[in-house]
């Protein structure tokens, strides 16, 4: 029997999660893993394969809208201020719905934020890199349970179309103590990487994820900087075991766009180069560490300017 080119089905849809409509830049990727294990037999082999969890992973980048409401979904208070041993999904859960513009709708009952997008602060990049989402089954589901993991059904398109506003458009500068970074090569990338342990349950397999621990990191190749600048910034003469965790915040700012501060900062990497063409400067590399005055590791503000 020949396909029909109607049958076949395409074309791009939103993501809607924690009240937000979130419209992608190069599509949604959706994967459903069902975990297995072979059942080995040491006469016959393989004898079976039996399913041990099962878990979805939604991925997109988005288009780069700035909004008070976008910055607080992907980089919630209680990740900034690391709230070390929380559940991740919580006890309320939380659905993400892809919705396609051909009238179709996936419904994963319980999701939760698990790779949280690097920052691209530059005037010719859109703010955020790829975010990943989790979905696991609904609380006190098992898999075999009705309306337990996800549900398709038919709807109506009604996300529209992505604002054309809060796109991002800005020259980023860094100040890290006496260090001013006016300008860099190709702006500023800010990278949060959260440490998520899985728990699992023999009945159901993975049901939630702890937060076990959050490292912000933040790297850009300067203009302008001395090599004696760059040298008096890095710790090489701190003495060995010397904490690193200084007095001063890495902010880098913009105005009408983010403003990300990386707490008690350290420059842990500063390259120098010399060549026929090669800037001074190589790539710094920064790192967070908790204020114990405030808990907070780092920081990502958005004012809306309406």
């Amino acid at each position: 029997m020949a396909t029909t080119r109607q049958s076949i089905i395409r074309g791009p849809g939103t993501v809607t999660f924690g009240g937000a409509t979130i419209f992608d830049a190069s599509g949604i990727d959706a994967a459903i893993d069902s975990a297995t294990f072979d059942v080995p037999s040491s006469i016959s082999g393989k004898l079976d394969t039996i399913k041990t969890d099962q878990t979805g992973k939604v991925t997109l980048t988005p288009v780069g809208n700035l909004s008070e409401a976008l910055v607080a979904l992907l980089y919630p208070s209680w990740l900034q201020s690391p709230e070390i041993g929380r559940s991740l999904f919580g006890t309320s859960d939380q659905p993400l719905v892809v919705a396609s513009r051909a009238g179709q709708k996936v419904t994963f009952y319980a999701a939760a934020v698990t790779k949280f997008p690097d920052l691209n602060l530059s005037p010719i990049k859109t703010a955020f890199g790829s975010v990943e989402w989790t979905a696991l089954l609904a609380n006190g589901k098992l898999p075999t349970d009705a309306n337990s993991f996800y549900a398709v059904s038919a709807a109506t398109y009604a996300d529209g179309e992505p604002p054309r506003d809060g796109l991002t458009g800005y020259h980023y500068a860094g100040t890290f103590g006496a260090l001013s970074i006016p300008d860099t090569v190709d702006g500023w990338t800010v990278s949060i990487d959260a440490q998520l342990d899985p728990v699992t349950t023999d009945s159901q397999g993975t049901i939630d994820y702890t937060l076990g621990g959050v490292n912000v990191t933040a790297r850009c190749t300067p203009l302008g900087l001395t090599e004696s600048q760059i040298l008096a910034a890095l710790p090489a003469l701190s003495g060995r075991g010397a904490s690193l965790a200084g007095a001063n915040d890495l902010v880098i700012a913009a105005t009408g766009g983010l403003t990300v501060t990386l707490k008690k900062a350290a420059l842990v990497t500063g390259p120098l180069q010399w060549g026929t063409t090669t800037l001074r400067a190589g790539e710094l590399g920064f790192t967070a560490n908790i204020d114990p005055s405030t808990g907070k590791l780092f920081e990502v503000a958005y004012t809306d300017p309406d």
